[in-house]
Order: structure tokens, then sequence, then C-alpha cells
């Protein structure tokens, strides 16, 4: 497990408005309450990053329901060449479709010897946010964050977890997304089978760091 930038722990664990990067604390957690869990890992010179939103206890949330639905959006809508904007308005939109909103203010990353790399790719794209085409060759991060709320955000005193401004709940995701010719590929999100077994995932290269 990865400490990236002084963090101080191998994992964020947010609850309801509390959309990301929040450090563990020893508050109780209650039936019913949204958490997100965010987890990176370093192995050989090689991070992963991966993320998803649950319910205390089981169970299911309109938030989870609509987050699936936005996921699915982003993914259907990349191929090599498409540009990234074309594919956070397909979130965007499905996210309206179940009148919520993207978190504005987060972006996915490009990762791999890196923890954070090039290229950006913001949730809610702006004027000033350089276009960005998808490749083949890169590796980045698709993580979407929703919530019923204006999107707005706060962050914490120590500068780490990201809330919403208005106090909504907020559902997030994260997973690798590798470009390919002709294809993408999701790294770190496994299919589960009707057994709950995970089938077809693609673990990262391993072995000696470039130059070691």
């Amino acid at each position: 497990m990865a400490d990236i930038d002084g963090f101080g722990h191998a994992c964020s664990i947010s609850t309801d408005a509390t959309v990301t990067h929040a450090r563990p604390d020893s508050e109780p957690l209650r039936a019913g309450l949204l958490i997100t869990i965010d987890l990176m890992l370093a192995l050989d010179c090689c991070h992963a990053d991966v993320a998803d939103t649950i319910v205390v206890g089981g169970g299911g949330h309109p938030l989870l329901d609509a987050l699936d639905a936005v996921w699915h959006a982003g993914l259907a809508t990349m191929k090599p060449s498409i540009a990234w904007a074309e594919v956070a308005a397909a979130m965007t939109d499905a996210a309206h479709d179940h009148d919520l909103r993207l978190v504005r203010g987060l972006a996915g990353h490009g990762i791999g010897l890196a923890p954070h790399e090039f290229p950006v790719l913001p949730l809610v794209p702006g004027p000033s946010d350089p276009p960005v085409t998808l490749r083949p060759g890169m590796v980045f991060t698709l993580e979407p964050a929703i919530t019923s709320g204006s999107g707005e955000t706060v962050d914490s005193e120590d500068g780490w977890a990201v809330s919403t401004a208005d106090g909504r709940p907020a559902a997030a995701r994260e997973a690798m997304i590798a470009v390919e010719e002709g294809q993408i590929r999701v790294l770190g999100w496994p299919p589960v089978d009707d057994k709950g077994h995970a089938s077809g995932y693609n673990p990262l290269r391993t072995g000696p760091c470039p130059g070691a």
C-alpha cells in the first residue's frame, strides 16, 4: 500500500458529504451511511488507484444506482482518438438524467511509474483546461463523483478532504483505464461472476523498475 505525499494512511475513508481524500478517524460508522474507500497501491515502482462507494451494513442507495449509470456512460463513450471533453459530457448527461450533478474540481489523472501523472482529466472541464485526446498507450484513472447538491466543494483545514459545499451526500468510483489500439481496457475493476468470483482481471506489470 502506498502513503502518497505524506497522507499518512494506506487508504482514504470518506463518508456521506465528504467526497474523497478524508483521513481515517475514530468516528463510529452507522448503518446506512455512504462510505467511499479509496486505495492506492505501489508494487515494483508501478502504481494502482481504485475507489468505490458502498452503504454501511449493505443495501442500496439512489446515488449508487445513478453512479452505475454515470460510470457506464463514461466507459461507453471512450475509445481511442476521442476527446476527453466528450467523455465528461456523457457522464454529465447521465448524472442530469437522474437529477444529479458531477462534483466540480475533481479530476482523473495519468498513473503508472508515478501515482499522479499527466494528463489531467477534469470531471467538469472548464475553458482554461487544456484539451486532451485519448491515445493508445495512455493509462489514467476514471473517477466520477456525483451528488444531489450543487456540485461545488470545500476543502478541509488540513487540505486533504474534499466535501460538498452544501453538505449533500456524494458517491464516487475510480478505476484505471488503459487505451489500446482500437479499444480500452479497464484495470483494477474485475468483473464478477454469479458466484462472486472475479474474472478477467488484468494485473499491472511486475518486475524491476526501468533503469534499475
